[in-house]
């Protein structure tokens, strides 16, 4: 019974108040890499305009759906790992870390050859025309090639979170953070590297992060195969389609957006995605510490602690939804005046968009956690199911209904609706696994193929 830290143990299905204590590190730590992308754009606006804007979100799908296949591998490892630790095989768990960090590191360095070689092409698939084409290609080049220096804090900050010690993930994200801001501040102002520039500065801040937190990550003789390798693509598939959903969608706006309005819209939404992110990465931020928690209570049987964990972390996800959401109502003239450098036509475009999309962060939260929690309990079909609901079906179909109608509006609406939409599809699925989960662990106590752990009295 000793294959998590006590601390970690001790939190299995426990209060809301103590569950916030131990996700807070992690929602913290998430928030400042999205402060971190923020600066980033605030940084690029100043230094570059709305062509530099423009740039870094026509890159960002490829970037992301890179960094969705990174998320899938590490994902996917936490949870065969974060099972093998419930179960108490320690040694199988640092084996299965190995094999994560290897597996993550030969695909990204295939995936990266690939960036370096089909550049050209990629950044005017991607919606790139010949103005803001070379400013594409500087920050593509840069972030894509040298892409494990982009992702490698994902997987120090997960399996730092598994072993216990979420509280240093906080520490190297805001470490990451002083190190890009200070970064930013010369290569894109000082030296006036651009979109270089601040690519070059987030590749640095997250190194930095990751070897903050190196010494945390447990490694062991490397064990499994085929087959676990298998299971870990399949596990974490889901978080993986989440990522991609997204990066298609937001590829998908860029070209709408171009072509609507042109190349201040796509900067426009820009600004909005950064806001996005900040949403988005806390609540991936309590996904991450819901991972650990919720396969070790699979692993232990335990499906009283599952429903806890789930009701927790919706609890919380709705509290930092509605919040951020309020905060951007307050102060969207402040935000779009702050990244437009004094362009009106920016400024006005991005408080529009602001208002509309930022609506979905009313119901966004239930569905993200819906898809973290099909896929800690081994049911990634659910939650890709509800990715592609939430990112690509649901967010079309009023887009190109609406946009025709009612203009623009119909454009920044779409993301609302689709979350919308997406409930009557989540919430289904998540009482049906439930029940499902709850009912087979009944028949596998009734067998006596399993132990039934009591985690009563720790």
């Amino acid at each position: 019974m000793n294959s998590l830290p006590s601390k970690t143990k001790a939190l299995i299905g426990v209060s809301f108040r103590e569950f916030a204590k131990y996700a807070l590190p992690s929602i913290i730590g998430m928030l400042i890499v999205g402060l971190q992308t923020i600066i980033d754009g605030l940084f690029v606006g100043r230094g570059v305009g709305a062509l530099g804007l423009a740039a870094v979100n026509i890159a960002m799908p490829l970037i992301s759906s890179m960094l969705s296949v990174s998320i899938m591998i590490i994902s996917g490892g936490i949870v065969i790992t974060g099972i093998a630790k419930g179960r108490g095989d320690e040694t199988r768990a640092k084996g299965y870390t190995s094999l994560t960090f290897v597996t993550l590191l030969v695909t990204i360095a295939v995936l990266s050859v690939l960036v370096g070689v089909f550049l050209k092409p990629l950044c005017y698939f991607l919606g790139s025309n010949d103005e803001v084409y070379p400013f594409v290609r500087q920050y593509l080049g840069i972030i894509g090639c040298g892409f494990i220096f982009y992702c490698i804090p994902n997987f120090t900050e997960a399996f730092t979170r598994l072993n216990g010690k979420p509280n240093w993930v906080f520490v190297s994200g805001v470490i990451c953070c002083v190190v890009n801001i200070v970064l930013d501040y010369f290569f894109v102002l000082r030296f006036g590297w651009g979109v270089a520039g601040a690519a070059i500065a987030t590749c640095v801040a997250n190194t930095t992060a990751a070897l903050v937190l190196f010494r945390f990550v447990r490694f062991g003789k490397m064990m499994g195969g085929r087959k676990e390798i298998k299971k870990m693509f399949f596990n974490g598939s889901s978080e993986m389609l989440t990522s991609v959903s997204a990066a298609v969608t937001t590829y998908i706006f860029n070209l709408v957006l171009m072509r609507e309005i042109g190349t201040k819209g796509v900067a426009a939404f820009t600004i909005v995605c950064y806001l996005n992110f900040i949403v988005n990465m806390s609540i991936f931020g309590l996904s991450q510490a819901l991972y650990p928690l919720m396969s070790y209570s699979v692993g232990a049987q335990n499906h009283r602690r599952v429903k806890s964990l789930l009701a927790n972390a919706l609890l919380l996800g709705g509290g930092i939804g509605i919040g951020v959401y309020l905060l951007v109502l307050v102060f969207k003239h402040g935000i779009a005046s702050a990244f437009s450098n004094g362009d009106m036509e920016l400024q006005t475009l991005t408080t529009v968009a602001t208002t509309y999309v930022t609506l979905h962060y009313l119901v966004s939260f239930f569905n993200i956690v819906a898809c973290s929690f099909h896929t800690a309990i081994e049911r990634p079909l659910e939650s890709v199911v509800i990715a592609l609901c939430r990112s690509i079906v649901f967010v079309l179909i009023p887009m190109f209904l609406l946009t025709p109608i009612i203009g623009q509006k119909g454009i920044w609406l779409s993301m609302p609706i689709a979350e919308l939409l997406t409930l009557t599809v989540s919430i289904p699925l998540v009482l049906v696994s439930l029940k499902r989960l709850t009912r087979t662990i009944e028949i596998l106590h009734q067998g006596n193929q399993l132990p039934r752990l009591d985690w009563d009295g720790i």
